[in-house]
């Protein structure tokens, strides 16, 4: 754009602050946001000694004035008009100065923030738009206005505008961004942060104004550059963005609540969990009778008389003897007091490859008892991948489904439930159940804890319970990293077995100790054998007019180029407040064939319709469109001052006055034109660092470990 006269013929800036005597330039730049604005005065040094007849006290917290005075010589040749504008800035505050010399001057620089300082202080709290069972309880549901005005109030704003926000109720080219409810939970932050927290994931951004008044403005929006007498240059910048073919919005990993049977485990000598009947130090005693039934827990006295025998014996190595230690050590601290999920309830088990399983395992255990330990004996690796192969067999063999999601069938391409092939893909586990409820402790939304009943030997009642019986969930922890649930005192059933005293077979004897058979409620996650966690996700197309169109290169050319594929892939947004869960509901049922009471599946729920999670992606995808969809940008530079507030679309005000008493503003239209301040997205990755204020990565990492509070 051509430069152009002013409208005027004289025209001398001026920039105040109570107790700086002579400012030689200054700089300030106004941008969106909740971080303060500097601006940044070159002053001529002053005493700062109070004794000094001279001495002006610098004020550290005061008010800036933007002042330009113009003169203009009317027509008449004889009338002249003066004019004076002003931009007054209350509140600001001083920080450290700079001092700047050279041979033959000295100059300080001091910065001088904007009110916005006072913005990272305060105290707020409050939590909005709850759900029970997926549904607003009516006491507290807020408009995203209603939140923005509470925000605004506890920030000490009298003036401030919202109602750009009221789009979010009313518009009806986006039915998806009608009646937005963002759940919030505000404790004890500042009440600025909480209003960023929550107005720019909705695509708004925080103005501030010369007349003090907050507005709240969407981006991208908003007045065009004004053309007056006093541009003086201008430019424009094409809005060439670099679109994909979609936006996909990935939420936080999806949950899974399901009921698991559980299987008693302990921690081997090899620091491997394994079923009990596999451990190395399972007790046999002289007869060759096997199992955990021929001692009992705590102390295991089996395994003690054994060791003792041992110990006393000088002819065994000392190595042995350490080793025997560690085994009765492991004994106490995790044989029935451990249990691991083994397959979802409803699953069948293959007795036959069971059996060859646990053959091999009590072999391993055999080797491991003599010292063999893998990488050491070629014959004890093998017996190891055999030890391991049928594991991996038993599990894929028996089909295990886990409730809720679906995969199709390559053969039919029919959805059908979704079959685990290895125990892997659920770990690690969460530590509660994938329903959402208020925590009576803290009023904060959580997931709910996990529920277990089962038939152990109650020494309170002295029989086994029923497989109805709940378990408190503060006698037992949860290992995540390996499905593992730990009691603090040993959970068991009582039951009979014959034992072999040479040739023949015993009485059956009474109350020996057996695995207590149990089950727990608990939400895992889903990772395909490859590794790749389940999201939720859900892709927006870019509307055509929007897609990059690349151009072909043209026939003829030398050595006849092989064309490239110059399609443009998605863009990844993610947004962890959106989590799929799916919850199984069962009902404990009799067996007329085996009279058995059994848990029974009855139904699966998903949050997908009642947390309207599709809504919530379409919002998020919406406020990636606004990039896309942006005006092309520009900025202007004006003689003089020009007091023009923010708003969505002009993002950035500076004004600059030199050591003539030239004064210049410069507005920039849908982009942040000057170098030495960060654009609006950096400064907020500063602020994250310094204030941690929230925002949002846009790559995902689809092996992120589970969080097991959920």
């Amino acid at each position: 754009m051509d430069e152009k006269d002013n409208d005027f013929d004289l025209g001398i800036g001026s920039v105040f602050y109570p107790g700086i005597l002579k400012i030689q330039s200054a700089e300030y730049i106004r941008s969106h946001g909740i971080a303060p604005d500097v601006c940044t005065i070159d002053m001529v040094p002053q005493s700062l000694n109070p004794k000094d007849k001279d001495y002006v006290k610098i004020e550290p917290e005061g008010y800036l004035i933007f002042q330009f005075d113009t003169e203009k010589l009317e027509k008449d040749g004889i009338t002249v008009t003066k004019k004076r504008r002003q931009i007054v800035l209350q509140g600001c505050r001083v920080d450290l100065a700079a001092v700047s010399r050279s041979e033959n001057s000295e100059v300080w620089k001091i910065p001088v923030f904007d009110r916005r300082w006072r913005w990272k202080f305060g105290s707020y709290s409050g939590h909005w738009n709850i759900k029970k069972n997926g549904i607003i309880e009516k006491r507290k549901e807020k408009t995203v206005r209603e939140l923005a005005d509470m925000c605004l109030e506890a920030m000490g704003e009298v003036k401030y505008e919202t109602k750009a926000l009221d789009e979010l109720e009313k518009n009806k080219k986006l039915p998806y961004r009608k009646k937005v409810r963002p759940e919030v939970h505000w404790d004890r932050i500042p009440p600025a942060q909480a209003l960023h927290d929550l107005l720019t994931p909705l695509g708004y951004r925080i103005c501030l104004g010369w007349d003090e008044v907050v507005r709240i403005c969407k981006f991208g929006e908003g007045a065009l550059l004004p053309i007056t007498d006093d541009l003086m240059t201008g430019s424009f910048e094409l809005n060439l963005p670099e679109t994909p073919s979609s936006i996909s919005v990935i939420g936080n990993i999806t949950m899974h609540e399901a009921a698991w049977e559980l299987e008693a485990v302990g921690l081997d000598i090899d620091g491997e969990w394994k079923p009990i009947n596999h451990l190395s130090y399972i007790p046999i005693d002289q007869f060759k009778n096997v199992g955990w039934h021929l001692t009992r827990p705590p102390n295991f006295g089996g395994l003690e008389t054994t060791l003792d025998e041992i110990i006393n014996n000088k002819t065994i190595k000392p190595e042995v003897k350490e080793r025997r230690k560690e085994q009765l050590k492991l004994a106490r601290e995790t044989v029935f007091r451990c249990y691991r999920l083994k397959y979802p309830v409803g699953t069948k088990e293959d007795k036959k490859q069971r059996l060859v399983y646990d053959r091999l395992g009590f072999r391993v255990g055999v080797g491991l008892t003599n010292g063999k330990r893998r990488g050491e004996d070629k014959a004890f690796d093998k017996l190891l991948e055999k030890y391991e192969a049928a594991g991996r067999k038993l599990y894929e063999k028996q089909k295990p489904i886990l409730p809720g999601p679906k995969q199709k069938n390559p053969k039919t391409g029919k959805l059908e439930d979704y079959e685990l092939k290895e125990f892997e893909q659920v770990l690690p586990c969460f530590e509660t159940r994938a329903e959402l409820g208020i925590d009576p402790f803290t009023g904060m939304l959580a997931r709910k804890p996990t529920i277990m009943t089962g038939s152990f030997y109650s020494g309170r009642k002295e029989y086994n319970t029923l497989i109805t019986e709940f378990i408190q969930r503060d006698l037992y922890e949860i290992i995540p990293e390996f499905g593992i649930i730990k009691f603090q005192q040993p959970m068991m059933r009582m039951g009979q077995a014959k034992l072999k005293v040479g040739k023949k077979n015993r009485e059956p004897e009474t109350c020996l100790p057996f695995p207590a058979d149990l089950r727990i409620l608990i939400a895992v996650p889903l990772k395909s054998v490859e590794g790749e966690i389940s999201r939720f996700v859900y892709e927006h197309e870019i509307p055509k007019k929007f897609r990059n169109k690349p151009i072909s290169i043209p026939s003829g050319l030398e050595d006849n180029p092989r064309k490239i594929d110059l399609n443009v892939g998605t863009k990844v947004v993610v947004d962890e407040q959106i989590t799929l869960a799916y919850q199984a509901k069962y009902k404990f049922q009799k067996n007329t064939k085996t009279d058995k009471i059994e848990i029974v599946q009855t139904d699966v729920l998903t949050n997908f319709k009642t947390e309207e999670l599709e809504k919530l992606a379409l919002a998020q995808a919406d406020v990636e469109l606004i990039n896309l969809e942006l005006e092309d940008g520009g900025s202007g530079t004006y003689a003089g001052l020009i007091k023009v507030n923010l708003d969505g679309a002009l993002q950035q005000v500076a004004i600059r006055l030199d050591t003539q008493g030239g004064m210049k503003t410069t507005l920039s239209l849908n982009r942040e034109v000057n170098i030495t301040v960060p654009d609006f997205n950096e400064r907020q990755r500063n602020q994250h660092l310094k204030e941690m204020i929230k925002i949002y990565n846009q790559t995902v990492d689809k092996t992120k470990k589970v969080k097991p509070k959920g």
